[in-house]
């Protein structure tokens, strides 16, 4: 088990010759002399960590020879369900290829290209019998996340135009991928689960071609703060996996007990020694668009001798249940611990337990709530696929969730990221308001909290997320004003332009701003450093 998370679009804004250095973070009531940069002085530049991209293909399966003779709908049916089944085996080793090794792993020589494959996200097209009717043809569209320097470290050469790339995959026979039991899939088995195809028997492998280009990127935007606080309540829970390595699971929970009061937290009880899963959770008063929002943050893991004792069955059971109800319920969830390729949150020591393992098959079928806006962290090593565990949770069906994925190796010797990512979630202003900053911050606190490491950190689903700062006071657009406060609370703007100044609000691209507007650089008139985007009137 290794710890994950997604592929990473980090924006970060330069300048040319006119303004230099870039902040990026809008802090609106610091910058009050905030001005529009003209169209052509700043750096066509969008800096990203790490992207998706399409490998496209054409393979085969067979049927057994029992279907000779069967109806063409029949050999269909079954041809479509062993497609479903090689592409999860394509999507298996790609990653074993791309994604980055431990240096204990078999096959840490093989590959290392720091991507892996979106496990369950693919396409199937144009599939076809063979003369015979057993054999079926179908090409088909893999989704892979990798850094910006993939392209240059695959053995890309050009076919027809088209870039593509060979690789040689495993060959498991239908039955054996068809063995998918929760921890005895297939994969888990030799020669499979630590693929290199240098060691492999020439019958167990073959030679695939790959198409391959980026996929169309998506672009910034912001946690939907304002719906995360409507209820005036915003709950976190926080989980700490079980480690091997130092017992971080409860090193880390101690360290955050502390940091939590030092954040103006009041504990639920007097010292981590009495913290159970029934303690309640620690509370603390913010302010969102001027109203009190109560935040409650728990905390759970697994504490020896207790009812989450991750050594025991129990206690793996207990876990699970509770992050099951911490799924159906909250508004963050967030894991910090082991994960990787095709596993879960591993909540118990999987060395002496089978329960408390929250696999992707899990996650998929967990009775999330379906009109809820939630936002989950998966912190830890290569949790790329687990974006789209959740986001295929059909109380979800791809909308109301946000989930933030690493695609190679995360820094589990400190909580530091939960806690960066706490402070994202709720990032506060010196009057104890919320103020909303870009997704790409959020991203860009964690990677550099993961400090030793390229983790490249990404969020699925933010395509549906604000681009307009949430609490943004639109209908104060264009009013005069002397300062930011003039125009509403934290991510409201008072921006100059054509010798007056005038409210506005922070934005991440133009479609968000109005008719009449347009989403634009803004930087302070007296360091030259752009700050933000705000949405500025069309000339």
């Amino acid at each position: 088990m290794r710890a994950t998370l997604l592929a990473a679009t980090l924006a970060t804004i330069t300048l040319g010759t006119t303004f230099v250095g870039c902040a990026n973070t809008a802090s609106s009531n610091d910058v009050d002399d905030a001005v529009f940069v003209d169209d052509g002085k700043e750096d066509d530049f969008f800096s990203v960590n790490a992207r998706e991209y399409k490998l496209e293909g054409r393979t085969s399966v067979t049927l057994d020879a029992s279907y000779t003779g069967k109806p063409e709908a029949e050999r269909k049916a079954a041809a479509l369900k062993l497609i479903g089944y090689k592409n999860t085996a394509i999507a298996w080793f790609i990653t074993q290829y791309f994604v980055d090794k431990e240096e204990e792993q078999a096959n840490h020589d093989y590959g290392g290209l720091g991507g892996m494959a979106k496990g369950g996200e693919y396409e199937d097209l144009g599939v076809t019998p063979t003369a015979d009717g057993l054999t079926w043809n179908y090409s088909f569209k893999q989704l892979a996340a990798g850094s910006t320097l993939l392209p240059s470290r695959l053995p890309l050469r050009t076919v027809n135009g088209k870039r593509v790339f060979d690789m040689e995959i495993g060959t498991p026979t239908n039955d054996e991928m068809a063995q998918l039991e929760t921890n005895a899939e297939w994969y888990r088995q030799a020669p499979w689960s630590d693929w290199n195809p240098a060691t492999a028997p020439a019958d167990k492998k073959t030679t695939m071609t790959f198409e391959f280009a980026p996929d169309t990127a998506s672009t910034d935007g912001y946690l939907d703060l304002e719906r995360l606080t409507s209820d005036g309540v915003l709950d976190m829970d926080v989980y700490f996996g079980w480690d091997y390595h130092n017992d971080y699971h409860i090193k880390h929970s101690q360290s955050l007990f502390t940091w939590l009061q030092d954040e103006g937290f009041q504990a639920p009880v007097a010292n981590w020694d009495a913290l159970t899963p029934d303690s309640g959770p620690f509370t603390k008063t913010i302010k969102a668009d001027g109203k009190d929002v109560k935040v409650e943050l728990r905390m759970y893991f697994g504490k020896p001798g207790t009812v989450t004792d991750p050594d025991t069955d129990a206690g793996g059971v207990k876990l699970e249940q509770l992050a099951d109800d911490s799924l159906s319920k909250r508004d963050v969830v967030i894991y910090s611990g082991h994960s990787g390729p095709f596993y879960g949150f591993a909540l118990a020591n999987w060395n002496k337990t089978t329960e408390g393992d929250l696999d992707d098959t899990d996650m998929r079928v967990i009775q999330m709530p379906a009109n809820k806006y939630q936002v989950i962290l998966a912190n830890g090593c290569d949790t790329y696929q687990i974006g789209t565990a959740f986001k295929e949770n059909p109380n979800k069906n791809g909308k109301n969730v946000d989930i933030i994925t690493s695609t190679s190796f995360s820094n589990a010797g400190t909580p530091q990221t939960a806690e960066d990512f706490i402070n994202s979630v709720m990032p506060l202003d010196a009057s104890n308001q919320l103020e909303p900053h870009p997704v790409s911050n959020m991203l860009t606190a964690l990677d550099r909290a993961s400090s030793g490491f390229d983790t490249m950190y990404g969020m699925h689903g933010i395509d549906d997320d604000p681009k307009l700062v949430p609490f943004a006071h639109v209908d104060n657009f264009g009013k005069a004003c002397t300062a930011s406060t003039d125009c509403g609370g934290p991510g409201n703007l008072c921006v100059g332009a054509t010798g007056h100044k005038s409210c506005t609000a922070a934005c991440t691209e133009s479609s968000a701003c109005g008719t009449g507007y347009k989403c634009k650089a803004v930087a302070s008139a007296s360091t030259s450093t752009i700050f933000a985007k705000a949405c500025a009137k069309s000339q």
